[in-house]
């Protein structure tokens, strides 16, 4: 659920006062990051320098118009008032298009370059992915329940006042409550975390498959719900399905100062997606 609710308030991590500055160090923020995971060789970089420049050739033109107008009515059904439970499982929904469409158009040019990986450039990936799963173990596990709920409040307070500025006391008692009612997941997420880079750590190890490697990919990165259990699910539909609820409430409990200052980085991120879509052409 977290990433989609970080894809529906800032739409591919963005913010708005700093989107256009953030797109065009894009490729140095993922080249960055890539460099955590694997360092490529001198024809692998090529193949991926290329690869990524004509993704974000792609994304400009194609994907970032729909951002704006998924950003557009999202404005509008909370300026109305007419956000419901159903209109914002309709934005989840095109959150997660949003993604598959990207990940779509991606994996052609990338599979190549990770069928490629040599033994060394495997055990590079795995041991940051050890890294990755320790540091998730150490930030969560032997906390107790209060202690989460007070971390989740700090993470949500943080990421709402990005929109509504200086939240109140009757809002941040909203967002306790909700994180005080939402179902527990994080023996259960840590447990799909722990399957899901075993997986990927297996698909890595028999990358010379490249139909294979495909299918595994696809599932891990776009069909996540196959490796989770029913239980997990559930849990996880009942939590965006609240979370959609404490947002309507926030709403409503927003200050007029508050939603002017929402509807102003609304329409700043908007005019940047825009601008930025225009100069693709």
């Amino acid at each position: 659920m977290r990433k989609l609710v970080i894809a529906i308030l800032l739409i591919f991590g963005l913010v708005a006062c700093s989107t256009k500055m953030s797109y065009y160090f894009l490729d140095w923020a993922i080249e960055w990051k890539l460099e955590q995971y694997v360092t490529l060789n001198s024809e692998q970089q090529v193949l991926f320098d290329d690869a990524l420049q004509q993704f974000l050739l792609w994304h400009r033109s194609e994907e970032l118009p729909r951002y704006e107008q998924q950003l557009a009515k999202l404005s509008s059904a909370l300026q109305q008032q007419s956000m419901t439970p159903a209109v914002w499982a309709e934005h989840v929904d095109e959150a997660k298009k949003h993604w598959s469409r990207t990940f779509d158009y991606l994996l052609p040019s990338l599979l190549p370059i990770v069928a490629s990986f040599s033994d060394e450039q495997v055990a590079e990936v795995i041991a940051q992915l050890k890294t990755d799963e320790q540091e998730l173990n150490e930030k969560y596990l032997g906390k107790t329940q209060a202690e989460l709920v007070e971390m989740a409040d700090e993470r949500i307070n943080k990421r709402i006042k990005k929109w509504l500025g200086t939240l109140s006391k009757e809002q941040k008692e909203a967002i306790h409550q909700y994180n005080l009612a939402r179902g527990s997941t994080l023996d259960m997420w840590l447990e799909y975390r722990h399957e899901w880079t075993r997986l990927l750590v297996q698909a890595l190890k028999n990358r010379q498959n490249e139909k294979a490697l495909s299918h595994s990919l696809t599932v891990l990165l776009t069909e996540p719900d196959k490796l989770r259990s029913k239980a997990y699910k559930q849990a996880l539909d009942d939590n965006t399905a609240q979370f959609g609820q404490l947002l309507i409430l926030l709403n409503e409990q927003a200050s007029t100062k508050q939603k002017r200052y929402f509807l102003n980085k609304m329409a700043a991120l908007q005019q940047d997606l825009i601008e930025l879509s225009e100069d693709s052409e």
